[in-house]
């Protein structure tokens, strides 16, 4: 196909996109007229609040600079966090946000809690008792039509007068030619992009989790038992991710944990659930230098904990990476190219990405068929390249050692 051809044809799919998504949220501005009050001159006298946000780690952590953002626009306000992690036991808000710090109390259900129209009945009665003002919506980025005008519903029943963030996700039409031609945002700033502006929000950082001094007592103790000396720094790498498709190889997390053990003056702590212990010894038996092996250890908020006193994150496109950008740590994240390009870089301009597009990106699948060509394309030395700039920043020189719990701040860059 010839060039103008083709930017002839990019153009008019962009088109059809940017249409489709006019249409279905024009619909639902039309419904949230007749279902709700305008809020802009409520802002002041809201006393109770209901914010909805499902997910698991990653999309929890993504939020939590615009839950800060309420907590410090409305301090007076009695401010519930609605979510759920989907299936019982998955991790979620639970574990990362305790009540009294963005928020005041969390309401948390699975989907076998809303299994039918009864359970379904029974959720919004508790919600209608508690009496909220405000719904704020911080929708999925995946979120369709159909579940954005049933938020709306449950808001409406619930009784709040007034709702805002209620966006249907943009179009998946054409990915390819929107990966190429369209700028995503963060997902951290297009949460704060749906909500802002209604709320009035002032930026006021990447909205650290609630680490307390026991979360940190627990790390040090955690860290000193496994042989970390006092004057030893320390690099987290994370090498698991929920989907096969965003997993780098082992061997080449291997050949770099050896590298920044052996030549950075930082020690290489891995972490990880219980459930990747079976990938961590499969790194082990490719290294020739001793790691400190926390997987399974420590609850998320200890990770958090962890991660604010490691001198860098070095890992998977994962919660533990959100996890460190929240805590103002800096990241070397290694992406596939399953999704679309910036939407789920870490929060925060102090990261270092590395991508690298093919032409079956963006595909969204969760188990790739074709040999994770794109991570293939990411090399040992594209990494250690990467965590010799970050570790060379005067502010992670002057880092102290162990112990120090200290923070950063910074941009995300695409390799």
């Amino acid at each position: 196909m010839t060039q103008p051809r083709k930017t002839l044809l990019d153009s008019a799919r962009l088109g059809l996109v940017n249409a489709i998504n006019s249409v279905r949220q024009g619909l639902l501005a039309a419904m949230h007229a007749l279902l709700f009050r305008q809020f802009r001159g409520q802002r002041d006298s809201v006393s109770r609040i209901l914010i909805f946000r499902i997910g698991n780690v990653g999309d929890v952590v993504a939020a939590t600079p615009v839950l800060s953002g309420i907590r410090q626009r409305f301090p007076k306000a009695h401010i519930c966090l609605l979510t759920s992690p989907g299936a019982p036991g998955s991790p979620g808000a639970a574990e990362l946000i305790r009540p009294g710090s963005m928020v005041d109390s969390l309401i948390v259900y699975h989907k076998s809690d809303i299994a039918n129209w009864e359970s379904r009945k029974r959720l919004v009665h508790r919600i209608r008792r508690e009496r909220f003002e405000l719904f704020v919506e911080l929708s999925n980025i995946l979120a369709p039509f159909r579940q954005v005008a049933q938020s709306m519903a449950v808001a409406r029943l619930a009784g709040c007068r007034y709702a805002v963030g209620l966006l249907v996700a943009e179009s998946r039409w054409f990915p390819r030619t929107q990966a190429l031609h369209v700028p995503f945002p963060q997902e951290s700033q297009r949460l704060w992009n749906s909500v802002g502006p209604d709320l009035d929000l002032s930026p006021n950082g990447p909205g650290r989790l609630p680490v307390t001094d026991a979360d940190k007592a627990r790390v040090r103790t955690l860290l000193q038992k496994k042989g970390l000396r006092q004057a030893e720094r320390i690099v987290v790498m994370h090498i698991g991710a929920k989907r096969s498709a965003n997993r780098w190889f082992e061997d080449r997390y291997a050949a770099v944990a050896d590298w920044v053990q052996a030549n950075s003056g930082n020690r290489v702590v891995f972490t990880g659930a219980s459930s990747d212990h079976e990938q961590i010894e499969h790194v082990l038996r490719h290294m020739r230098t001793e790691p400190i092996v926390a997987c399974g250890q420590l609850s998320l908020l200890e990770t958090a904990a962890l991660l604010e006193q490691a001198s860098l994150y070095v890992g998977n496109d994962t919660g533990p990476m959100h996890i460190a950008a929240a805590m103002e740590t800096p990241a070397v994240a290694i992406f596939s190219a399953r999704d679309f390009p910036n939407q789920w870089y870490p929060h925060g301009n102090q990261h270092l990405v590395i991508r690298r597009d093919v032409p079956c990106s963006p595909c969204f699948k969760d188990e790739c068929d074709r040999g994770l060509i794109c991570l293939d394309r990411i090399q040992v030395d594209d990494v250690i390249q990467a965590i010799q700039l970050q570790l060379s920043k005067p502010e992670q020189l002057s880092k102290p050692a162990q112990g120090g719990f200290l923070t950063g701040t910074a941009k995300c860059k695409s390799d």
